[in-house]
């Protein structure tokens, strides 16, 4: 009975011990993340241990354009933009100055848009989206305050949007998708 429970505890405490190697990473240390690619963002990192950080990503976006026939307006447009991202993410050493990591938490985001047009009017719609996404990535240290890494991952979407057409009438749909990211960061550690 004796070896039986001291297998079944290796079982569970060895493969721990295992994953459990030292990263450079301390509790309490935080970091500020660049991202670009599929998903660019700025971001901030908090280490609650050497291998567990939460993590906060922001995407603010927006595009303004006119477009002018000889001297007079024809179209006028604008888009706005918030996306964030709220995680867990956890480290672990794979090779000298490597850390692999994987990131699981939910996305929430809202989007506005207008234009008008003196031929067809003014459209507006408002919309917001919220979902899970996971990534999975590895960075490498250049320094035990800089690292440069790169990141796939997934995330579900669910979305609503609202809107008004030029003749006033109100539109409604909804949305429910999947989408794939890559993305390369570039994370200062204080």
């Amino acid at each position: 009975m004796q070896t039986r429970a001291l297998v079944v505890s290796l079982f569970f405490v060895l493969p721990g011990s295992l994953l459990a190697q030292d990263t450079p990473f301390r509790a309490g240390q935080w970091g500020a993340q660049f991202t670009g690619g599929s998903f660019s963002s700025l971001g901030v990192v908090k280490f609650r241990s050497a291998t567990r950080a939460l993590v906060l990503d922001v995407h603010v976006g927006g595009v303004h354009q006119e477009h002018f026939i000889g001297d007079s307006l024809d179209v006028l447009g604008s888009n706005a933009s918030i996306n964030v991202r709220v995680g867990r993410r956890s480290y672990r050493s794979v090779a000298d100055r490597v850390v692999a990591q994987h990131t699981f938490g939910v996305a929430a985001g809202f989007d506005h848009s207008v234009s008008t047009s003196p031929g067809f009017g003014t459209f507006a719609n408002n919309g917001w989206s919220a979902g899970p996404f996971a990534e999975l990535g590895a960075a490498y240290l250049i320094t035990p305050h800089l690292a440069v890494g790169a990141t796939g991952g997934v995330s579900v979407t669910y979305g609503r949007n609202s809107g008004r057409g030029s003749t006033g009438v109100k539109t409604h749909t909804w949305f429910l998708g999947g989408n794939t990211l890559i993305s390369f960061s570039l994370t200062l550690f204080f």
